[in-house]
């Protein structure tokens, strides 16, 4: 069943209406942007959640030491990258112990995907062959996800930090992210061609972009991903509007 994560979150109030609305998970933006906040304006939001619902720091180019304190004062439990980080940046957030979301973001976000999950099941395919057996458990990584997600097992797809191809850096970044995301344009409000989701795995895949609830249905007729992900469909004149 597909599970709901509203992003964007700014005040109490809305964090609130996210323990009302049983949302799966819950995301604030520490990017630029109308959606921003703060360090502390986080920590009410995280203070005022169920503690069953995780909380997803969206980040674009904040320092990795940012990030980490973040993850360190149990401000946020997810990690969603936005943009190609160097795989010596992820593999430090790795160390945190909290699921990383890796989102691809564009036109062509579905062709990255595609291609990364076409070349993780060739590597894979290959490792098993050779009687390798290269089996990471990213279950460890989910081990402080507190949720209600009921997870699939996530060594079934392992992902990786997006720097390009995979085949670029082989053997390195495979293995380093636990969920794709694939978003028009992050805040864009625009949609993906829904249509053309059908060629993706759906485990461990969020989709973005222009999901409202008057689409939503529209969507999970096409395609059904593991998580979808709403922010401005989720708003009234610019506030967060969970009645749905």
């Amino acid at each position: 069943m597909t599970k709901i994560k509203i992003c964007g979150l700014m005040t109490k109030d809305e964090a609130l209406m996210a323990n009302e609305a049983r949302l799966d998970l819950a995301g604030v933006v520490f990017a630029p942007g109308r959606h921003q906040v703060m360090a502390e304006e986080a920590l009410v939001v995280r203070k005022a959640l169920d503690e069953r619902i995780p909380l997803v720091g969206v980040f674009v180019a904040e320092s990795v030491e940012t990030i980490l304190k973040l993850v360190e004062t149990e401000t946020i439990q997810m990690i969603q990258l936005h943009g190609q980080r160097p795989i010596a940046e992820v593999r430090r957030l790795r160390v945190a112990g909290v699921p990383i979301i890796q989102a691809l973001v564009g036109d062509d976000a579905i062709d990255q995907a595609k291609d990364w999950q076409n070349q993780l099941r060739l590597r894979r395919s290959k490792e098993q062959d050779g009687g390798l057996e290269k089996h990471q458990d990213s279950d460890s990584a989910l081990a402080n996800f507190s949720g209600r997600l009921d997870e699939k097992s996530a060594s079934n797809l392992p992902l990786a930090n997006f720097n390009g191809s995979p085949d670029e850096h082989p053997g390195s970044n495979l293995d380093l992210v636990d969920f794709l995301m694939v978003d028009a344009g992050a805040g864009s409000g625009q949609r993906l061609d829904w249509q053309r989701l059908t060629g993706l795995t759906p485990t461990h895949l969020f989709v973005a972009g222009g999901i409202q609830p008057n689409n939503l249905s529209d969507l999970l007729q096409i395609y059904q991903p593991d998580f979808v992900d709403v922010s401005s469909g989720a708003e009234t004149k610019g506030h967060k509007d969970l009645n749905w």
